[in-house]
């Protein structure tokens, strides 16, 4: 979750260039957007889906469940949002590759950190979870062709190419962001070999 795509900065920038009574643009520098994200690199957007929490019962909560080793910040952005900064990257790690979390039975909606993020008209249908391709053939394990199977499932945003080998064979995982509105993708078609997909928490 740490690449970002200067694609939403540059969409603003365009928009605020159209001519508008009362609006003036400001530009900012791709230095300036580097140095602004660094400090937020390992963040991600939780929201408690069906329930809404106070600051700081979310905060204590996810402390008690997450138990990150290093320093954890909390951030109330509204509309149930809360954005969670980690020192260590090893605890965001950690919390991604549990793959579903649940408070008191609600679901934890986890997102990446998004440059733009607006609360009040943000999709809470989005969701980050793990999959795991079960033996899938040693030949596909190519960054871009590994990158390209995870896109059929969903945006990809982590990719572990560790492969662990069990009674059931090598596998490999992906972090992917998915709409849990739609059917979940059970199946990819890989020419004319079957690849069956487990979604991990699920």
């Amino acid at each position: 979750m740490d690449a970002e795509d200067d694609t939403d900065d540059e969409e603003v920038e365009v928009n605020s260039n159209r001519e508008r009574p009362g609006r003036v643009t400001v530009k900012l520098s791709k230095e300036t957007k580097q140095h602004i994200r660094k400090p937020w690199t390992k963040a991600i957007i939780v929201k408690l889906v069906g329930r809404s929490m106070s600051f700081s019962y979310m905060q204590s909560k996810l402390n008690l469940i997450w138990k990150p080793i290093w320093r954890m910040d909390c951030v109330d952005l509204d509309y149930g949002f809360f954005l969670v900064r980690f020192l260590s990257k090893k605890d965001l790690g950690n919390v991604l590759k549990r793959g579903l979390w649940f408070i008191r039975d609600h679901f934890l909606s986890l997102r990446p950190r998004e440059p733009f993020f607006k609360p009040s008209t943000a999709n809470v249908s989005l969701i980050a979870i793990w999959i795991r391709l079960n033996e899938l053939p040693i030949k596909l394990y190519e960054a871009e062709v590994l990158k390209q199977i995870g896109e059929a499932v969903g945006k990809v945003l982590r990719i572990d190419t560790h492969t662990t080998t069990e009674a059931r064979g090598k596998y490999t995982k992906f972090c992917i962001q998915i709409d849990i509105n739609k059917p979940l993708v059970n199946t990819i078609l890989i020419g004319h070999f079957e690849q069956a997909v487990v979604y991990e928490g699920i």
